[in-house]
């Protein structure tokens, strides 16, 4: 049978090699998982500007009365944004808290006016998302995240 000596003070080496690799894979695992996290974020950023644009381009200024949210106001624009409820927009895994949505009427590529728009105009809303890390060493630095869509007014 082999015995194995042990110097004097190595005693707490292997404690210390695992809490310096353990510091390291959960930095990484943490750092993967964010990753995802905010290529979810921003995906659903992006498909969020684009269904409001397209809901708030039917809800225009002379919308009748027979569509939820008519006509689309600022108002009903983020609600439909943040609110998941009969809306379409899953809202899983997203702090709505965090969500701003600004709406804009354009003729000839100056501002008009808010929401409803009246036709000839186009409109365009910008949905920002301030999307929170889970990694360690990040979690005070919030990351803003943008996406816009435009759509000209039926």
């Amino acid at each position: 049978m082999l015995k194995v000596r042990r110097l004097r003070g190595e005693q707490g080496n292997a404690l210390v090699e695992f809490a310096l690799a353990i510091t390291v894979l959960l930095t990484l695992l943490f750092g993967i998982i964010d990753i995802g996290r905010a290529l979810y974020a921003y995906d659903w950023l992006y498909n969020s500007a684009r269904q409001a644009t397209r809901w708030a381009m039917v809800r225009g200024y002379f919308c009748n009365n027979l569509l939820p949210g008519c006509p689309a106001d600022k108002t009903a624009i983020s609600n439909y944004v943040t609110n998941s409820n009969g809306s379409g927009l899953d809202t899983t895994g997203i702090d709505t808290s965090a969500v701003n949505v600004s709406s804009l009427c354009y003729v000839t590529n100056t501002p008009a006016s808010n929401p409803p728009c009246a036709p000839p105009a186009w409109i365009q809303i910008q949905v920002r998302y301030q999307f929170h890390f889970i990694t360690p060493f990040l979690t005070n630095t919030p990351w803003t995240m943008t996406s816009s869509s435009q759509r000209v007014v039926q």
